[in-house]
């Protein structure tokens, strides 16, 4: 099930897990980076997590900041794991998917002629570090939008 919580012009898609995800990480990876040009900034979280949830406003924050001053440019996603102490299968599954250690992780991708391109990835970093990668990798996402109109026409 897929919902988009409601911000002030709130853009952050909020996957629950495992919904739509895919079984294995190549698939659920190209499922999530769909387009070139844009820099995708994806959290993992779960249920339960307390840096999770100090980090949510701080990462709805910047989403808001980021989607207002690049629209179009970046995609913000957070895959919500639900975990319960009697039932860990979820958690588990997802960091087989996703190769993380630990909640909350933060990743950012960008397409290429390749496919997707893991450029980051962090364990519960600062808002400032995120942004940062962020905006370093707008230009990045730029280039391979750029490469790959020229191969189509």
């Amino acid at each position: 099930m897929t919902t988009t919580e409601t911000l002030t012009e709130n853009r952050l898609e909020v996957i629950e897990f495992p919904g739509s995800i895919k079984r294995t990480a190549t698939e659920a990876i190209a499922s999530l980076v769909n387009d070139y040009g844009i820099v995708y900034i994806t959290a993992l979280t779960r249920r339960g997590c307390s840096g999770c949830e100090e980090q949510k406003p701080l990462f709805e924050a910047l989403e808001a900041k980021m989607s207002l001053e690049n629209q179009g440019k970046v995609k913000f996603r957070r895959i919500h794991v639900n975990y319960q102490e009697t039932d860990k299968r979820d958690s588990w599954e997802s960091k087989r998917i996703f190769g993380h250690g630990a909640y909350p992780t933060y990743m950012v991708h960008v397409k290429s002629h390749v496919g997707p391109l893991e450029i980051y990835r962090s364990v519960y970093p600062s808002m400032d570090e995120l942004e940062r990668q962020i905006r370093e990798n707008l230009e990045l996402a730029e280039f391979y939008k750029t490469q790959a109109q020229k191969v189509q026409g």
